[in-house]
């Protein structure tokens, strides 16, 4: 085996890389540019906000499902096998959103779409940089989630000029076009599972031995099970991810219908999230430095400060609170979870306990849509369910606080 070389790039940096790639190219267009199709197809189809929100719904129940038996998919078919398949189907899937003639027929596509993101996107790269990485871990996974903020700005400002140029149709091809002639080579040409497959050892571990220990150390599946400390990490992130969910998916329409302009909606989203690129490789760090319980908690305050700045948006002050609250908020949906699993729990199961607490993360993205949706269609705005979000996103940064009180094991 050989061990980092002096002088070569440690090849961990590649994966990083090729990781902030396909989070660019997956959820930056997927997830992050999902609001903005929300209007413009609505209106042309006749499709309700309520009908439009089960497609959102559908992303993240395929996701869940993925993610809840991924400890035992990625390792029985490989990472990298998962993720070749996925970067074709998801690149065709999503430029076939603009043929949709039907309801049913969008719903299709979600489902390839939603599985395909559960094989490439925030779970599989979690697991490679896990394998890649004994130190840094926190920079490196917020270095490669920062793709999906970077992506979403980028994406954000096309598509809203695309779709004000020439229709949602031509955006979904575009954007489809993108993410088939970037996400293929990534996976086909750069990715590898493990540093063992080139004859490497994690970057921080100086021997074999201490890789093989590196892996082993840890709790079981079945151990947690039994621990009421496992079973409150899954309750507040699935709690969490609910107001993630609804400033993520919805605050463009809802700035739209507060008076901004379509352009001026997606140029304040695009702005969002090249905070949010930021914030993930800064909530990274901190990860690093200041330990799981301080920067856990000063990422959920900061997702109170962004739900606060949506409800009182029509003051343009608060634009500044959603988009600063944004930055570390829903930073923290993708960089925490892989953190701190492995920090309480260790490697030794790190795949499947990482499935089951991405599972409830994205449990929260399979009903809000449909709340939120259905809400807007009761009030005929968004506002009651950001007051909803506000107090259920206070109650977490109180319940994350109290979790990660005690010591953590496998820093």
């Amino acid at each position: 085996m050989k061990e980092r070389g002096e002088r070569r790039i440690f090849y961990g940096w590649y994966i990083v890389a090729s990781s902030f790639l396909i989070m660019f190219c997956s959820i930056g267009i997927v997830n992050n540019c999902s609001g903005l199709f929300i209007k413009p197809v609505c209106e042309d189809m006749g499709f309700s906000r309520g009908t439009m929100a089960v497609n959102m719904t559908i992303l993240s129940a395929c996701q869940m499902v993925v993610a809840l038996f991924g400890g035992k998919i990625f390792v029985r078919f490989n990472v990298r096998s998962i993720m070749r398949v996925s970067s074709i189907t998801l690149g065709a899937a999503y430029f076939c959103y603009s043929f949709v003639s039907s309801l049913p027929m969008y719903y299709l596509l979600s489902i390839v779409v939603g599985f395909s993101m559960g094989g490439i996107a925030a779970m599989p790269l979690s697991l490679l940089i896990g394998n890649w990485f004994q130190q840094k871990r926190g920079f490196a996974i917020g270095a490669a989630f920062m793709g999906s903020g970077i992506g979403g700005m980028l994406f954000n400002a096309l598509a809203g000029q695309l779709l004000t140029s020439l229709g949602w149709r031509m955006t979904y091809r575009v954007l489809g076009g993108v993410a088939f002639c970037v996400l293929v080579p990534v996976c086909w040409l750069v990715i590898r599972t493990k540093p063992a497959d080139m004859g490497l050892l994690p970057y921080g571990q100086s021997s074999q031995s201490g890789a093989s220990d590196f892996d082993h150390r840890g709790m079981t599946v079945q151990e947690v099970l039994h621990t009421g400390r496992f079973w409150m990490l899954c309750l507040v992130t699935a709690l969490g991810n609910i107001s993630l969910c609804a400033l993520n998916q919805n605050v463009a329409p809802h700035l739209s219908d507060q008076g901004y302009s379509l352009t001026a909606a997606a140029n304040i989203s695009a702005v969002m999230l090249g905070g949010l690129a930021c914030g993930k490789m800064l909530l990274g760090w901190l990860y690093d430095k200041l330990g799981p319980r301080r920067a856990t908690l000063l990422a959920n305050c900061c997702t109170v400060l962004g739900v606060a700045g949506a409800l009182l948006c029509r003051f343009p002050i608060m634009i500044l609170a959603i988009i600063v609250g944004f930055s570390l908020g829903n930073a923290f949906g993708s960089v925490a979870n892989p953190i701190i699993v492995q920090s309480i729990y260790g490697r030794k199961n790190y795949s499947g306990i990482l499935g089951i607490v991405t599972a409830c993360n994205n449990l929260a993205g399979v009903f809000t849509p449909v709340m939120i949706g259905g809400v807007y269609d009761r009030f005929g705005s968004y506002s009651p369910a950001f007051a909803a979000m506000l107090a259920i996103s206070s109650v977490c940064a109180l319940g994350y606080y109290i979790l990660l009180g005690k010591t953590v094991q496998y820093e």
